[in-house]
């Protein structure tokens, strides 16, 4: 895994009032954000070699690739190398390899038939972009062929056939590309979403984050969070300029005579989106009909602010974590036998927790409500973690042939949400982000391999869970070998206890949704993980009931407390 970017906290939101343009949030989480990352998004051009006269078919593929890097002038230099009619056919953008970080052109083996005709090579796979621009990490080792036909003209052999689709070195990638929030609705329009998506910087990217927004969320969200832009919609103009900090978007007709909360919200999506790009700071859309005007005040939020203590388990019962001590939870009841895995609702006033070796789950009640068990399993249940209307999610730590998880809204009444691909797995760890949208889950392989899958959670007009959404999960952190405990870290980023090698000591990292995971540091012994979505909020516990908490990318153990399974609501 990549451990080359510190952490530190920042801001999402940012206030916009210009008169007659849309605004963003100022209200929502604290982002998790990367030094690195923010230093990096400007555009950069990278000026490869064309082909060189006389050059042997190897040579040719292999500029070819390492042209791919330079995006100037919609990759005419890697055009160069192929044939006039295949130049025109090839899509660069369609998707994108990574390779690992030190493998390069050079030292990739390659197999040329007799005739020089034909080219293969197998090359090393870090990750990939796919066709939506989502970055998806790979399991080490994984391997990609690429197969290339090649002819002579003019004497001088170019490429006549190959897959579409760009191969990066880890350094071109990071230098070309970066990530870029999309922003969609959950549903009731109470709150944004983001979407992770990456793009080229270059002159062009406004229009393509736009393009993206338009054509609507993530497959692992359908269903789970919504949109203001209305069917069909589409650019026209067809770009997106940027002048003078000012984005102006044209939409079409479809766009044209939406009453005002549905305008308000279009205007307020497009304008949080395109506010994640650095050279805009103002956002103006228009319609054949006119500018759309709205409302600057009445932003959604992005994401779920989190502000209370973390709760932690102290000599047998509940407390919260004030900084560097410990506060009783008052008219808090007698716990169940050996407590663990503790939880709060998002508005403070609930508990949950596991009892008697993880077979029962707790929940106690505000209000002097009392203790209660509100489900058993012999074989042990998974953490329990709420959404934001109180239901708790837990599921069998063994999984049968129908993979399920379990509900229980804050009636009492529970809901059995079917989830196919989690069949005879053994579920570790679930979380809930804390928006309602979308489930984390850490699970175990029959072939006792670890991973952690991202869905999208599909809720029913009263806001209860009837489903998931029904595309594959996005795998997170695919490059770990041993995987051991997970938290949200925000709406679009996990923090994770893990380890690249399956022996290995589990350390603790920052994983976005959609991107590379960071090293963190070094802490010895972790067990279990909390975050909200602040870098400072990042705690870790160990067997041994040491508690570690990170601030200015180092961990500092707080002396004195012996607590264990630290978490903060949700």
């Amino acid at each position: 895994m990549r451990e080359h970017r510190g952490v530190i906290a920042g801001l999402l939101g940012l206030l916009l009032v210009l008169t007659g343009c849309a605004s963003i949030p100022s209200n929502g989480e604290t982002g998790v954000i990367s030094v690195e990352d923010q230093g990096q998004r400007v555009q950069s051009e990278v000026e490869p070699e064309g082909p060189v006269e006389g050059a042997d078919p190897n040579t040719i593929v292999r500029g070819f690739l390492a042209a791919g890097a330079g995006h100037a002038d919609d990759f005419a230099v890697a055009r160069s190398f192929l044939t006039e009619d295949f130049a025109k056919d090839w899509e660069p953008e369609a998707s994108v390899v990574v390779m690992p970080g030190g493998a390069d052109f050079d030292t990739i083996t390659s197999e040329v038939s007799s005739d020089q005709q034909s080219i293969s090579l197998t090359l090393p796979v870090d990750a990939t972009l796919d066709s939506q621009r989502i970055y998806r990490e790979e399991r080490v080792s994984t391997e990609v062929d690429r197969d290339f036909t090649l002819r002579q003209v003019n004497g001088e052999w170019r490429i006549s056939s190959a897959p579409q689709g760009l191969v990066l070195t880890a350094s071109s990638f990071s230098t070309v590309f970066d990530s870029y929030p999309l922003y969609f609705y959950t549903p009731g329009y109470d709150r944004l979403v983001p979407d992770t998506r990456w793009f080229i910087r270059s002159s062009t990217t406004a229009t393509q984050v736009t393009n993206e927004l338009l054509a609507g969320p993530a497959d692992r969200l359908s269903g789970a969070v919504i949109t203001a832009v209305p069917d069909g919609a589409h650019l026209d103009p067809r770009s997106v300029t940027v002048t003078g900090g000012i984005a102006q978007v044209g939409l079409d007709e479809t766009a044209q005579n939406l009453d005002e909360d549905a305008r308000e919200r279009l205007l307020d999506q497009i304008s949080t989106t395109l506010r994640g790009l650095s050279s805009t700071n103002a956002v103006e859309v228009t319609t054949p009909a006119g500018p759309l005007t709205g409302d600057p005040g009445d932003s959604a939020p992005v994401g779920v602010r989190v502000e209370a203590s973390p709760v932690v388990v102290a000599d047998g019962t509940l407390a919260r974590l004030d900084e560097t001590r410990l506060d009783p939870i008052p008219d808090l009841p007698e716990l169940g036998e050996s407590p663990t895995d503790p939880a709060v609702s998002l508005d403070d006033s609930t508990f949950a927790y596991l009892a008697r070796d993880g077979e029962e789950l707790h929940r106690i009640l505000p209000d002097g409500g009392g203790d209660a068990v509100i489900r058993t399993d012999e074989d042990g249940l998974t953490g329990p973690s709420f959404d934001f209307s109180g239901g708790i999610w837990t599921a069998a730590r063994q999984q049968g042939d129908t993979g399920r998880v379990a509900v229980i809204l804050e009636s009492g009444d529970e809901i059995d949400v079917t989830v196919p691909w989690l069949a005879n797995r053994t579920v570790d760890t679930l979380r809930v982000s804390r928006d309602g949208t979308q489930l984390a889950v850490l699970s175990e392989t029959a072939s006792g391999s670890t991973r952690i899958d991202v869905i999208g959670i599909v809720r029913g007009a009263d806001g209860a869970p009837t489903g998931i959404a029904t595309a594959e999960p996005l795998r997170v952190g695919a490059g770990f070998d041993s995987i051991i405990d997970l938290s949200w870290a925000g709406s679009d980023s996990l923090v994770v206890l893990a380890s690249p090698e399956a022996d290995g000591d589990a350390q603790p990292y920052l994983a976005p949704i959609s991107g590379p995971a960071d090293f963190l540091g070094d802490v010895s012994g972790g067990t279990t993980i909390t975050a909200t979505s602040d870098a400072r909020s990042i705690r870790v516990s160990t067997a041994a009931g040491e508690l570690y908490s990170y601030s200015a990318d180092t961990w500092q153990k707080l002396v004195d407390l012996v607590v264990h399974d630290p978490a903060y609501p949700g």
